[in-house]
C-alpha cells in the first residue's frame, strides 16, 4: 500500500479549447483590420546631383520667387531674389485691381509670362490669399499662374508652363 498513492487512476483529461478559440475569433479580425489600414508611404527626398558647369549663383540670378497677395479687391504681385538688385525686383511688382467684380486674369497671365521669359529658371509662386477672398477666385488665379496660352484658339496654340510650384501661405 505504500505505493498506492502513486498509482492513480489515469483519467482522460479534456483540454478546454474554448478560450483559445475565443481568442482567435477576436484576434483574427483585429489583425485583418490592422493590416488593411496599414499603408506604406514614401518620404520624397532629393539627392545631390552632379553639377553642371554653371554655378549656383548663375542659376539663382536667372530665377525669382514670385509672391501674390490676393486681396478682396486687388492682387499685389512682387518678386524676390537675393542675387538680383532691389530696383529690378521693384519693377517686376505691380497691383492689379478688380474690374467689374472680377480679377484681370489676362493681365496677370501676361505679367507672369514676361517674368518667366526674363527669369527662365523661375518656377515657384507663393500665394497668400486674404481671409475674405472667395475660394473660386483663388482657384481661378492658381489656374492662370500655372500656364500661359500663346495663340489661343488657333492651330498654333501652345501652352507654356509658368509657375508649376505653388506654395500657399497665410497673410502675415
Amino acid at each position: 500500500m505504500r505505493f498506492s498513492r502513486f498509482k492513480r487512476a489515469k483519467e482522460e483529461v479534456e483540454v478546454n479549447l474554448l478560450p483559445v478559440m475565443n481568442l482567435f475569433v477576436t484576434l483574427i479580425p483585429f489583425l485583418l483590420l490592422a493590416a488593411a489600414s496599414y499603408h506604406v508611404s514614401v518620404i520624397p527626398t532629393s539627392l545631390p546631383q552632379k553639377a553642371d558647369d554653371k554655378t549656383d549663383a548663375e542659376v539663382a540670378a536667372r530665377a525669382v520667387t514670385v509672391s501674390l497677395l490676393i486681396e478682396k479687391d486687388r492682387i499685389e504681385l512682387s518678386a524676390s531674389n537675393a542675387q538680383v538688385d532691389k530696383k529690378t525686383l521693384a519693377k517686376l511688382g505691380m497691383v492689379l485691381e478688380k474690374k467689374d467684380g472680377k480679377f484681370d486674369l489676362e493681365a496677370l497671365s501676361k505679367v507672369l509670362y514676361q517674368i518667366k521669359m526674363r527669369y527662365d529658371q523661375s518656377d515657384t509662386l507663393i500665394v497668400s490669399p486674404a481671409d475674405e477672398v472667395v475660394y473660386r477666385d483663388v482657384v481661378e488665379v492658381l489656374d492662370t499662374t500655372r500656364e500661359y496660352a500663346v495663340n489661343p484658339g488657333t492651330e498654333k496654340e501652345m501652352r507654356i508652363p509658368l509657375f508649376p510650384v505653388v506654395v500657399m501661405s497665410s497673410k502675415v
